[in-house]
């Protein structure tokens, strides 16, 4: 890192008055006695530090009895602080706190001396090591607001751009998917070439995939800048998780998974936004799908659990995430690395979406996984958004009882 001038001892230093080892004690508390902020004196010996005199020991030594006139007429080399701290100017404030705070503690009594290689430069002391203290926090004080203020700037840029990625791109998707489906359906007559149909196919397939790539990104940017509205009511959580098994009936299809449901016929309603846990729903199964291999098991269970909340569990087999990145899959636009993840298309914002709509809903997400031995991800609702149905309850009741 490149240090200002600002950073480094050299600002520290004091002009202080410069005497010889053979200067009085006498002159030297004249000096003192001229100047009522100066504290102490630098002894130079052929232009090399040798010592400090400070104006508190030359006051006390000459006030005692009889002080006077024992050392007026000495030599100053008498009374100094022999082999003080010497400083190198090009050091950093922060290497010289650090100094004096733990290897040095006496020189923040007795100051010390600051010199650029062989020459002397001034003294410094622990009032000019606050004062610069007190400047670096001021101006680090004005950068922080200055870098927030470029950040709020930069933010509402983003939002700007958003919004208006909101409708340049997905008015003119939605016009190529719409299309597209009509000319799937064959509307205004049949396709003559089987190529122009897998043609067809793949525009309608990517224009989809694009437009829940910009979904993605659009709603993460909502949750982060605090807009996601919740729009709560109550839910039947069994029709739910039936709709999201029909809508991913033809993915698992295609790999040959099967989707395995264990749903309680007397599973309570839940408060909660649809729209929202529909959608944490579609993530997870769709996840266990996308990196599951063929011919395996895709699982689905509910539970109440004995205070009354409500655990949703998906389960896969497939190739699993490692410890160290448990954590991070549930950070924007993660990605695990691996054949099989890589292979697959996605933003990385799929979990972390997840994760922000149940914080919403006070919801709490549990991944249990090992690498090559699936993933179990279990979602579990507060009994506050539980709406227990006297039926409901009273299963519950029942099954609290017979355990």
């Amino acid at each position: 890192m490149i240090m200002s001038m600002e950073d480094k001892v050299e600002i520290l230093a004091i002009d202080v008055p410069v005497v010889t080892p053979n200067t009085s004690c006498e002159e030297v508390y004249h000096l003192f006695q001229e100047d009522q902020d100066l504290l102490a004196v630098t002894v130079l010996e052929d232009g090399q530090p040798i010592g400090l005199a400070h104006r508190t020991d030359l006051t006390l030594a000459l006030a005692d009895r009889f002080g006077y006139s024992l050392y007026a007429r000495k030599p100053i080399s008498t009374l100094i602080t022999e082999a003080p701290l010497i400083v190198d100017a090009s050091n950093s404030i922060d290497f010289l706190s650090n100094m004096l705070a733990y290897d040095a503690t006496h020189a923040l009594q007795k100051g010390f001396i600051i010199c650029r290689g062989s020459e002397y430069v001034g003294v410094g002391t622990a009032i000019s090591l606050l004062q610069a203290s007190i400047e670096r926090t001021r101006r680090r004080a004005e950068e922080l607001q200055k870098a927030k203020t470029i950040a709020i700037q930069a933010n509402k840029s983003k939002s700007a751009f958003l919004a208006n990625m909101n409708h340049e791109l997905r008015t003119p998707l939605n016009a190529i998917i719409g299309f597209t489906e009509m000319i799937q359906k064959e509307a205004y007559g049949p396709i003559p070439q089987k190529e122009y149909r897998e043609y067809v196919d793949i525009v309608n397939s990517s224009g989809n995939h694009l437009l829940n790539v910009i979904n993605a990104i659009l709603d993460m940017s909502k949750i982060e800048a605090g807009k996601m509205e919740m729009r709560e009511q109550e839910c039947d959580i069994f029709d739910l998780v039936g709709q999201i098994s029909r809508m991913m009936t033809s993915a698992a299809g295609k790999k040959n998974i099967t989707l395995d449901l264990d749903l309680p016929d007397d599973l309570p309603d839940l408060c909660c936004d649809p729209t929202m846990i529909r959608q944490v729903l579609l993530n997870l199964i769709s996840n266990a799908i996308k990196f599951s291999p063929e011919d395996t098991t895709v699982s689905l269970t509910t539970r109440m659990t004995d205070c009354g909340n409500l655990c949703i569990s998906v389960r896969d087999q497939g190739v699993g995430i490692s410890k160290e990145n448990i954590k991070a899959v549930l950070k924007p636009f993660f990605q695990v690395d691996g054949d099989l993840n890589r292979s697959q298309e996605g933003t990385g914002l799929g979990l972390s979406i997840v994760k922000a709509y149940l914080e919403l809903h006070q919801a709490r997400l549990d991944i249990e996984s090992e690498l090559g031995q699936g993933t179990n991800i279990t979602v579990t609702f507060p009994s506050g958004r539980v709406v227990c149905t006297e039926e409901a309850c009273c299963g519950l009741e029942a099954a609290a009882l017979a355990e």
